[in-house]
């Protein structure tokens, strides 16, 4: 234990990777009287939410959807930017379809009321619904809230959808869960969705709506964090691959290629299958805490993400707020023209840019890049004939973007792992499946769990 009161030098604390969990560890812990030592393997800060360099581009290597409700996550946004104005803004959550020609055409625009009448008079209201299917999907919300959002154990998505009409099924509530959870209806956890559902739809009238953000996610937390932190006089050391290798009476010992770390403790926050990585072979296999964190790790499943940027030399727009594609193969488009106002030198000239997203497993998955941008640039054109030609390309895969959000799914307790070692990362929430949130709040708990036993 460290005494505050004796004026001592800060205790130094470091935290193993540079994603959303690792940067707000490193924050929390900055401002729990901790000297900090971030360590990230990569050349860049930002784990799963990070930049990518392509052609000039300043690109996200995956669309991440940021709502009202991600309070942890907003509040370390602005942690880390400080006094200077946040590049975001609220809108209103609204569905739209890219274009009335598709099968699943749907229309729904969440009001502005107290929860949780915005999202019921928005689904009273939706088009490309019945009255009836209107009324239905309504009721089985209704029944889900009076239930306190709890469901069994093993019940799926697709399980509480049963007597839900099917292009409610299909037009609303399936899309909902792949963008939420990465895991089809059929195989996602019924009790985590509807954990989102109740954060979205049952907390304050922010809570529903779309946090829109200006340039890359890179921008938005991981580079704020890590001027923050150096302004702060702590360390930020990128390309160094980092291992736990032992344990000594005052703190674990981490080997880097730059030289040897001797913290009073450590917040392990890389990638679930990056865990064993973050421990040499020994302490992985001999450490019965670090072991049996390994091997429930080991057991996961793994969903992919791929999005699809498209850039095109003619000016055209999308609607405002989440578009809709017909799952053919693409399931999302947004309007990054965002991007187009930041480009480095080398930047074709192009006066649009769109990422199409596509969220978990599919037949996706066996076509190469240019036969996958071929088949979303159809797609396209076939549900906006007039749409323009395809003028720069690029196909961004993380094969594992999150865990498989199965009721079945054990994952790691967030928290103290052994004595000196904390973990967090999105697999570590026990509440939400792997979002931005999930990493934020698993990262804050981390480091004030070792501000309380160090001091």
């Amino acid at each position: 234990m460290v005494d505050r009161a004796q004026g001592r030098l800060k205790p130094r604390v470091a935290v193993i990777g540079g994603g959303w969990a690792g940067c707000a560890a490193a924050l929390a812990l900055a401002d729990g009287g901790c000297h900090v030592t971030l360590l990230e393997a990569g050349a860049t800060l930002g784990g799963r939410a990070r930049r990518v360099r392509s052609d000039g581009f300043l690109l996200d290597n995956g669309q991440h959807l940021l709502l009202g409700a991600y309070q942890e996550t907003l509040q370390a946004i602005e942690r880390a930017h400080g006094t200077d104005s946040l590049p975001i803004t609220l809108k209103p959550l609204a569905l739209v379809p890219f274009s009335d020609r598709q099968a699943n055409a749907l229309r729904l625009e969440a009001r502005s009321w107290p929860p949780p009448f915005g999202l019921l008079a928005g689904l009273l209201l939706a088009r490309g619904l019945s009255i009836a299917e209107r009324i239905a999907t309504v009721r089985a919300f209704a029944r889900w809230r009076r239930a306190s959002f709890r469901c069994g154990r093993r019940t799926t998505v697709a399980d509480l959808m049963d007597g839900v009409p099917e292009a409610a099924a299909t037009r609303l509530w399936t899309p909902l869960c792949l963008a939420a959870l990465n895991t089809a209806p059929e195989r996602a956890s019924g009790q985590i969705f509807l954990n989102v559902l109740k954060a979205a739809f049952d907390g304050d009238a922010d809570a529903s709506k779309l946090v829109v953000t200006v340039g890359d996610l890179a921008a938005l937390f991981p580079d704020a964090a890590m001027r923050s932190l150096t302004a702060q006089g702590h360390d930020v050391i990128t390309g160094a691959a980092a291992r736990i290798a032992g344990f000594t009476p005052t703190g674990p010992e981490i080997v880097t290629a730059q030289g040897v770390h001797r913290p009073i403790a450590a917040v392990v926050a890389v990638g679930p299958h990056q865990l064993a990585r973050a421990f040499t072979n020994e302490i992985a296999s001999a450490d019965a805490d670090v072991a049996h964190a390994v091997a429930v790790v080991n057991e996961l499943e793994w969903e992919p993400i791929v999005t699809v940027y498209l850039g095109y030399e003619q000016l055209v727009s999308l609607p405002p707020g989440l578009v809709r594609l017909d799952d053919n193969p693409g399931q999302w488009i947004f309007d990054r023209r965002d991007v187009l106002e930041r480009p480095e030198g080398t930047a074709p000239a192009l006066a649009s840019l769109f990422s199409v997203v596509i969220s978990a497993r599919g037949p996706h998955e066996s076509l190469d890049r240019r036969a996958l941008v071929a088949a979303v640039d159809e797609q396209l054109k076939r549900l906006r004939p007039s749409w323009p030609t395809l003028a720069w390309s690029q196909v961004i895969t993380e094969k594992r973007a999150t865990y498989s959000c199965t009721p079945a799914a054990f994952r790691p307790v967030v928290g103290r792992l052994r004595a000196g070692v904390y973990l967090a990362g999105d697999y570590t929430d026990a509440d939400l499946p792997a979002t931005l949130e999930a990493a934020v709040r698993t990262g804050n708990a981390a480091a004030a769990m070792v501000v309380r036993d160090i001091y």
